[in-house]
Order: C-alpha cells, then sequence, then structure tokens
C-alpha cells in the first residue's frame, strides 16, 4: 500500500478537524497533492477527455443509425449500442474515482458515459479501435482506456477460430473460471470485473469564463 494513501485517508475520516486548520478549497488542494502525480493529472485532465469522449460518442451514434458502419462491426453494433440519443454535457458535471496504490479508475459519475458499463464497454472494444484514436487522438484514447475499467459484452456469437476474446484470453463465457484475479459482476449480459476496493472521490468539473474545462472541487467519500 503506497505511503501517500493514509494521508488521503486521514482527511477523509477527520474533516472537522481539518476544517478547523484550513478552508474546504486548501482541503481539496490537500487531497489532490495528496495522490502520486500520474494520478492528480489524471484527474485534473478527466473532465475535457470525457467531453471529448461524448463528441466521439454523438458520431458514433449518427454513424449507426443511418448505416454507415456495416458488416460484422455494424451488426454487433446493432445490436448493443442504446438507441437513445447521447445528451450533450452540462456547464457542470461531477465524475467519481476509485483510487488505487499506483492506479485510478472512473466509477461513475453524474454524465451517462461515465456511469454505463456497457458504454466503457464500447469504448474497449477492439472493433472500434480505429475510430477511437480517429475521433479522441492517440493521446486522449489512451488515457481514457487507462482511467474506464474494461467491461465485456457477452455476445452469443461464437468466437472464430484462432482468436480469443480481448483481454480475457478464452474463446467462449463458459471459461470464465479459468480467469484468475478477478471476480465478476453480470448483468444484462455485461461483464465487469470488480474493482480492489479503495479511497473513493468525487471530482467536479466546468467552464471557465473562457470556456476552458476545469476541476472545480475535489472531496472524498467517507
Amino acid at each position: 500500500m503506497s505511503m501517500l494513501l493514509p494521508s488521503v485517508q486521514f482527511l477523509v475520516l477527520n474533516p472537522a478537524a481539518s476544517a478547523a486548520r484550513k478552508p474546504a478549497e486548501m482541503m481539496n488542494h490537500a487531497l489532490l497533492e495528496a495522490l502520486p502525480r500520474p494520478l492528480r493529472a489524471a484527474v485534473e485532465s478527466a473532465g475535457y477527455r470525457v467531453v471529448r469522449w461524448a463528441a466521439a460518442r454523438e458520431v458514433l451514434q449518427t454513424r449507426v443509425t443511418k448505416g454507415r458502419i456495416t458488416g460484422a462491426v455494424g451488426e454487433f453494433l446493432a445490436r448493443w449500442l442504446p438507441v437513445v440519443p447521447v445528451t450533450a454535457i452540462a456547464d457542470e458535471w461531477m465524475l467519481t474515482f476509485a483510487v488505487m496504490p499506483k492506479q485510478i479508475r472512473l466509477a461513475g459519475g453524474s454524465e451517462s458515459l461515465a456511469a454505463s458499463p456497457l458504454e466503457h464497454a464500447l469504448l474497449h472494444l477492439p472493433a472500434l479501435r480505429s475510430f477511437w484514436r480517429n475521433e479522441l487522438r492517440q493521446q486522449h484514447f489512451v488515457a481514457l482506456k487507462a482511467l474506464v475499467p474494461p467491461v465485456w459484452l457477452m455476445d452469443s456469437a461464437p468466437v472464430p477460430p484462432g482468436a480469443v476474446i480481448h483481454g480475457l484470453g478464452i474463446t467462449a463465457w463458459d471459461q470464465l473460471e479459468r480467469v484468475n484475479g478477478h471476480e465478476w459482476d453480470m448483468r444484462d449480459q455485461v461483464l465487469t470485473a470488480r474493482a480492489p476496493s479503495g479511497l473513493i472521490i468525487n471530482a467536479g468539473y466546468g467552464r471557465n469564463d473562457q470556456g476552458q474545462i476545469v476541476l472545480r472541487s475535489v472531496e472524498a467519500m467517507p
């Protein structure tokens, strides 16, 4: 366990004592500074990257609706892609993160993309890799994949000969017990791996006077 996390947890478990010493915005700053630098940078940039993700997701919705993605990928998306239109991100929004010693994962939030395992699965879908790279740009795509937990759509179509299910190394869903080191949640044929327990933080984002997306608040969940 990282030596940085106990100091963060102290801020969580003793909010009254901390409040007596410094204002709320200073506590938020201390919580952020207590994270390792890569995790802190991930939180700070996540708001902007989720906005880019939402814009790319709207493009994907349009292409599927208009039949511009054909073949096996088009058929797959026709089965799995939600038919509801993607709504624009609000002026202010919240993202929830699970923080572990060397990793941070998106755990939910006020935006539909952040809260939906199905959307997480689409982001990780190998067949859409080139689409996400083009729409998000490589840097943001890689960062989002590291931030968004992997999810699998348990499609009934058989895996082609010589291939495996990406990220699991199995050829059929009934072989899932062979994948060690994970506990699973299954709902509506969507498979998620339970994340290790860790610190949970809420981060609030919004636009400043110049229209830039900025991190406005960070608080730890008790």
